[in-house]
């Protein structure tokens, strides 16, 4: 008689194999939704429950978390300690409880901030799990004026998406977006008053400022750990999300057809009229080809399928899906966990590149979202409301081009406004300062003290950069960067390295005498990131409208700068030509998400501390090479 086989007298690494492999297989109902089956084989027995239990078998969760959740986001993000399997399982733990709470449309803000937080790790199989099982877009008909729904919203948004949606959804969206964009003075789009260029002040300085801004902030767990975080402006989810809605209905129905016989067919016929401004040729080609960058692609086929390994531990970020996924949040990452708190930097020691060198150079375009000025000046006078004033969407066309500050040149103060800020309304460029081009290099003199600073051109798609002597200069100052050396000096370490973002990416470590099991305590480990310094202290933008575009939209000039401590962006637009000014003198300041330039703009006639005439932008960057 064959010896009789009881499930308690199989090992227990049999029994673990078994729970992996009967949650995790080639079909999607496998890899969608919780490891339910677990549940099941726990019944059979007390032995059998003992070894595939969170408690006695984390090792099991988390390597179900890896092949149902992406990792390589977390892999760059944190030290191992981050990473346990304890941590790893109890991350697993608290996305499915979220993930089960959104499909049934019973969530709060917790769970909208474990969405975002796995949409900023996202590679593909986070945005699956939320799509595909928890039905994010299917439930999301009532949208809340919150920055975390717009920028899930945002996310989970493809070009098409505007024209499935039903049209009471549509219009209630748009509502909600168009109140924002007209009244952005009333929501946040900055992480600091952009009256402030250095940061952090110090905490004397901070408390003699009166009106600095504070942004919402919140206290997470994030894999079993405490974790601040600053809520990401709203201003820009909106302002994407409009853009997206506009464009996805400029089609051949919505175009002006009247244009056609208003306006000259091309710019030669233009010339030959004696006539300026746009040109059929030119609406035609804003209303039809001028597209932002959407966050949503297609879902990657193999996401739904286990990495191709033995059981043994695969390191985190192989087989992961997309190569570039989650690499396009890292700055949006680093912003949100470092940037809560403007009176000190060294409070959080994740904090990692915010800005790439290199970021702005090249061509963009896409377009300004600006209100009837009368119907504007009657909502400050509190005499309408944002439902009632229509926006006009008019086409943005930019040439930039970087300079940057290299060690050990010193770089220009920040500009004075008359109420003693940082002069954003110009951004925060000294008044009267002088801009020399040279072949390689910005030279800039201010006459407000006399010092006269270079900045060398920054050089896309070289194998260099910059210049060779320029070159020598990034040779000496290439050091390490960890977050102490962050707190001493702010400027140096958030500027990362130039040329490829990903080719040096922060280095997450753990400060500790020795690692053992325990490294996961919070009470004896630090967290450090640390990064290659590019040696840029300072980046200053110059450009234009351009050759081709100037005739049909204006010939603008533009000056600006990047503010270090966030990677805020302010550009100074103003005609080329002097007896244009009456065209006007304008401001654009926001931040690049992804591949999308975005934020606000405002007029600079009226004075920084009351509301000017503003409006909400979005460009792209068409091509990185600018054309002059």
């Amino acid at each position: 008689m064959p010896p009789r086989v009881s499930g308690d007298n199989i090992p227990h690494d049999i029994w673990e194999r078994i729970a992996f492999f009967a949650n995790v297989s080639d079909e999607a109902s496998s890899f969608l939704g919780p490891p339910s089956a677990i549940s099941t084989l726990a019944l059979l027995s007390r032995r059998v429950h003992e070894a595939v239990s969170k408690k006695s078998n984390p090792h099991l969760y988390a390597k179900i978390f890896r092949c149902k959740f992406d990792a390589s986001a977390a892999t760059r993000r944190f030290s191992e300690r981050w990473l346990t399997s304890r941590c790893l399982t109890s991350e697993l733990v608290k996305r499915f409880k979220a993930l089960k709470r959104i499909k049934a449309g019973q969530f709060d803000v917790k769970d909208l901030w474990t969405a975002y937080m796995m949409i900023l790790e996202d590679d593909g199989k986070n945005k699956a799990q939320l799509l595909e099982y928890a039905g994010f877009d299917k439930w999301f008909r009532n949208p809340m004026v919150d920055a975390l729904v717009l920028w899930l919203l945002w996310s989970i948004s493809d070009r098409d998406q505007p024209r499935r949606e039903p049209h009471e959804y549509r219009e209630c969206l748009i509502g909600i977006l168009h109140s924002v964009v007209i009244s952005g003075y009333r929501h946040s789009s900055v992480y600091a008053s952009d009256r402030l260029f250095t940061l952090p002040l110090g905490q004397e300085r901070a408390i003699s400022m009166p009106g600095t801004f504070s942004p919402p902030v919140c206290e997470l767990i994030h894999y079993s750990h405490p974790l601040k975080i600053v809520a990401p402006v709203i201003s820009s989810a909106a302002t994407l999300l409009l853009a997206l809605q506009t464009e996805a209905f400029q089609d051949e129905n919505s175009f002006p057809h009247a244009v056609r016989n208003e306006l000259p067919l091309t710019r030669a016929d233009a010339v030959a009229q004696g006539r300026t401004g746009p040109t059929v040729e030119d609406v035609e080609e804003f209303h039809y080809n001028v597209r932002i960058a959407t966050a949503r692609g297609p879902l990657p086929p193999s996401i739904i399928r286990p990495p191709n390994h033995h059981f043994d531990r695969e390191p985190m970020g192989v087989g992961d899906g997309l190569a570039q996924g989650s690499q396009r949040y890292d700055s949006d990452w680093y912003r949100l966990v470092a940037c809560h708190d403007i009176r000190v930097d060294n409070e959080c020691t994740l904090r990692g590149v915010i800005y790439t060198p290199g970021s702005m150079t090249g061509s963009w375009e896409g377009r300004l979202m600006r209100a009837d000025f009368a119907l504007y000046e009657a909502l400050l006078r509190s005499q309408t409301t944002p439902s009632t004033i229509s926006i006009r969407h008019t086409p943005l066309y930019w040439e930039l081009r970087e300079h940057h500050c290299l060690a050990p040149n010193e770089p220009l103060e920040p500009g004075l406004d008359v109420e003693s800020g940082d002069d954003i309304l110009n951004a925060w460029l000294p008044r009267g300062a002088v801009f020399t081009h040279l072949e390689d290099a910005l030279e800039v003199f201010d006459p407000n003290t006399g010092h006269t600073a270079r900045y060398d051109t920054f050089i896309p798609r070289s194998t260099a950069p910059y210049s060779k002597p320029a070159m020598a200069k990034v040779a000496e100052s290439k050091t390490w960067i960890s977050e102490g050396e962050i707190a001493e000096n702010p400027i140096r370490s958030v500027f990362g390295s130039t040329g490829n973002p990903d080719s040096c990416p922060p280095s997450p470590s753990t400060t500790a005498a020795a690692l053992s099991f325990s490294i996961d305590n919070d009470d004896e480990f630090v967290d450090t990131v640390s990064h290659l310094s590019s040696g840029v202290s300072d980046i200053l933008i110059t450009g234009k409208t351009g050759e081709r575009y100037a005739p049909a939209w204006g010939d603008y000039t533009i000056y600006g700068r990047v503010r270090p401590w966030d990677g805020l962006v302010a550009l100074l637009r103003f005609p080329t030509n002097p007896e244009e000014r009456y065209l006007g003198t304008w401001v654009f300041k926001g931040y690049l998400h992804d591949k999308n330039f975005v934020g606000r703009w405002r007029e600079t006639s009226t004075p920084v501390d009351l509301i000017g005439y503003e409006g909400s932008f979005v460009v792209y960057r068409n091509d990185p090479v600018c054309s002059t």
